[in-house]
């Protein structure tokens, strides 16, 4: 988690919090982020940050917010299968309150294969239909790929 305290910290936020919703107009130029992990061991678990910390589970420009839902989801970390779809969902979700005009990006990381990987087309799908660019990174358990890298590769595209 400490790559991504130092990364946000390097964004060039809205400086908006995440009430402001779609109604959003990057008065200072910059992005909103949000963050959702979707992992655990059953294909319907993910997490965002609750009510009452961060965002709760919205994009948002403000740094503070961020660095809340970052220590929220350090803290709450979930560990077990990738089941990918659930997350792309509430991304997806997520999505809706970002004014239609702002570029929106999707960053998937992920260290071992997807459990769901028949799942991926369909919520890729939804989510390119609503103009959202999806990318996925495998962060690599060894210097070298392994079986289990590829795999995760593999599965990472549609």
């Amino acid at each position: 988690m400490e790559m991504m305290r130092d990364w946000v910290k390097t964004l060039p936020l809205t400086g908006e919090d995440h009430t402001v919703g779609a109604a959003s107009t990057a008065p200072n130029g910059g992005m909103r982020v949000g963050i959702i992990q979707f992992s655990g061991p059953a294909p319907h678990e993910a997490a965002k940050t609750p009510v009452g910390v961060g965002s709760e589970g919205s994009l948002t420009g403000n740094l503070g917010e961020l660095q809340k839902d970052i220590d929220w989801h350090e803290a709450n970390y979930i560990q077990g299968a990738t089941y990918i779809a659930t997350g792309l969902n509430w991304a997806g979700v997520m999505f809706q309150f970002s004014p239609p005009t702002r570029k929106k990006v999707l960053i998937i990381l992920t260290d071992g294969a997807l459990n769901d990987p028949t799942a991926l087309t369909t919520a890729k799908t939804a989510l390119t239909a609503k103009g959202v660019e999806t990318f996925g990174v495998v962060v690599r358990k060894a210097a070298a790929h392994t079986k289990v890298d590829l795999e995760a590769e593999a599965s990472l595209k549609p």
